[in-house]
């Protein structure tokens, strides 16, 4: 709203949560913004590990997906790679690996409270990819 001369009073505009995935697989990255956007979350994806981690340094999200297992570079490398530069991001791990791989990486990630991080296991439904996005 404008007021009096010229100066804008009222309203504050609302800013989107920002959403960072990365996957290897475009079928999990397409489920994840479709999901993101019903959501109102502003997404990007990248299919690698060097282009993550030049997206997070520049965009500062508020939540990430990291797949575990990928070719390029490994999704704990990349936990700690966060952790190292002061992640704030609630991270959300993705895992087609088995239990005991995904639970791991989520301990070495949570190690000395560094980083806030929670599990998806593949295959994942809507409801638990839109539950885990929302806390």
């Amino acid at each position: 709203m404008h007021g009096s001369g010229g100066r804008i009073t009222g309203e504050k505009k609302q800013v989107s949560k920002r959403l960072l995935s990365i996957d290897d697989d475009p079928g999990i990255l397409s489920l994840i913004r479709g999901v993101a956007r019903e959501m109102e979350l502003d997404v990007d994806v990248v299919t690698h590990g060097s282009y993550f981690m030049a997206a997070d340094v520049r965009k500062k999200p508020d939540a990430i997906t990291l797949d575990i297992i990928m070719p390029d570079m490994d999704g704990i490398e990349l936990l700690r790679w966060l952790g190292d530069v002061g992640c704030t991001a609630h991270v959300i791990l993705l895992s087609g690996a088995s239990f005991q791989y995904a639970k791991m990486a989520k301990r070495l990630g949570e190690d000395g409270g560094r980083l806030n991080v929670s599990c998806l296991y593949k295959p994942f439904s809507i409801h638990d990819l839109r539950t885990t996005l929302a806390a």
